[in-house]
């Protein structure tokens, strides 16, 4: 069970943080959609990406999967931050 806890068990986002994220797995068993959330200096939230994989999926390869989609949301709130303070990314 400890094993696969990774795609069975729904996780719902922190509150107040920075960078958060939520777990959704499919009801019928089928692949699990993480959800990443970052928040901009002005404090709006962005929803930048979904992330679905495949419960036949490794766990590397979930997590190289992750960190691609944590290093484009950091990039994308960082230009419109940049934006925001009127500079050019």
């Amino acid at each position: 069970m400890r094993d696969r806890a990774h795609l069975e068990h729904r996780r719902e986002p922190a509150k107040g943080r920075r960078f958060a994220w939520a777990r959704l797995p499919d009801p019928n068993g089928f692949g699990v959609a993480w959800r990443l959330f970052r928040r901009s200096e002005t404090t709006r939230r962005l929803v930048a990406h979904h992330v679905l994989v495949s419960v036949e999926d490794s766990r590397q390869q979930i997590a190289a999967e992750l960190r691609r989609a944590r290093w484009t949301l950091r990039n994308d709130v960082d230009a419109i931050d940049l934006l925001n303070l009127g500079l050019e990314p």
